[in-house]
């Protein structure tokens, strides 16, 4: 079916072709690309779907609305256990200067978003088109429409992840604490700073299975102890009948171990060993989707930087097993990419298609 979301889809396929996309580096493709996903995601009609009180994010359009009859004082006491407050303060700001407009301030926020992640694509990866694409079929570009207290916050944490590879400590921890501020989980990105410094080789798949046997063993105890820290009182019910590895974890796990294999780590190459190690804490937060979604939105932290990692596993693959001799360098790292974009260009197509929270699709000016 044809409509805004897969004509974008398609411009973003065919441009990157025409303009070098998969080529590292390319920031003319790069700002073309996420200026049309900025079109769709920050110009829509905020009155076409999912903005009343009955829709996806109905919730956001009545704490805005709200800020006619709250004072910049009152923020602080009405927020919850003054949890997420930068969100409130921003939303305040934002009625404040557009005199209550709802859509410009989903279009502030969403020119924020966009420029973040071309940020984190222009410095990291290897083949930009990829990234792209990838952004849409993890579709993680989607999920930015509805949660947008983290979506600011996910955004934020790609400076972040900046400071992790430069190896400044106080900037990562002010963009942190930041991030913190507009939702509090965000801080479960703290130990990415260690975790960022952390030189793995061969055994990572071994380190991380034996880590994954663990926390099945004491999942319980983890669990407990993640909800004391969150205040969430105890495990009700526990976890009996609770699948502790299914549907995207399997995924995640799949790509973790063919990215092992096709390009082993090395302790030389800190971006890769980087992302991949932020791919296995995901995978571990994964495990417990099944209790609470709050899991899946703790991985996401994590995960997020895997349309960057992807593609850095197909840009140096290696031969370390007789079932990769049979396949060429060169089909390895043109038609693999090409067979996994495909799948995420399917996979964000049919989810655009056949959801309803996205449609029908009006630009504001419609």
């Amino acid at each position: 079916m044809i409509n805004a979301y897969t004509l974008m889809l398609a411009a973003i396929i065919l441009l990157g072709f025409s303009m070098h996309g998969y080529v590292r580096g390319n920031k003319k493709y790069i700002v073309i690309a996420f200026l049309l996903l900025f079109c769709i995601m920050g110009l829509r009609d905020v009155n076409a779907f999912g903005s009343d009180a009955s829709g996806s994010n109905g919730s956001y359009v009545v704490s805005y609305r709200g800020m006619k009859n709250t004072a910049w004082d009152d923020i602080a006491s009405e927020d919850d256990e003054n949890y997420n407050l930068g969100f409130s303060y921003l939303m305040k700001l934002v009625y404040e200067l557009s005199d209550g407009d709802y859509q410009t301030f989903i279009t502030v926020i969403s020119a924020f978003f966009m420029f973040s992640y071309a940020h984190f694509v222009k410095r990291y990866s290897p083949d930009p088109m990829q990234s792209v694409l990838y952004f849409l079929g993890l579709l993680y570009f989607l999920m930015l429409f509805d949660i947008l207290k983290q979506a600011i916050a996910m955004s934020i944490l790609l400076f972040a992840f900046d400071a992790v590879m430069e190896k400044k400590l106080i900037k990562f921890i002010l963009l942190t604490l930041l991030a913190s501020w507009f939702h509090f989980p965000a801080l479960v990105f703290l130990p990415s700073y260690i975790i960022g410094q952390i030189k793995v080789g061969k055994r990572y798949l071994i380190v991380l299975g034996a880590v994954l046997l663990l926390t099945y063993i004491f999942r319980e105890q983890i669990l407990q102890l993640m909800l004391d820290s969150y205040g969430k009182g105890d495990i009700e019910g526990g976890l009996d009948g609770i699948k502790f590895l299914r549907n995207k974890v399997v995924i995640m796990i799949v790509i973790v171990v063919a990215a092992v294999a096709l390009r082993p780590p090395t302790p030389d190459d800190r971006l890769y060993n980087t992302l991949l190690v932020f791919a296995g804490v995901a995978i571990i937060f994964q495990t417990f989707c099944g209790y609470n979604n709050i899991f899946e939105r703790l991985a996401d932290y994590y995960f997020q930087t895997a349309i960057v990692f992807i593609p850095l596993v197909f840009e140096k693959c290696e031969k370390k097993s007789p079932f990769l001799d049979v396949i060429s360098d060169r089909r390895m790292k043109t038609v693999a990419p090409f067979v996994f974009c495909a799948f995420a260009a399917w996979r964000f197509a049919t989810m655009v298609t056949n959801s309803p929270t996205y449609m029908p699709f009006r630009f504001m000016w419609q």
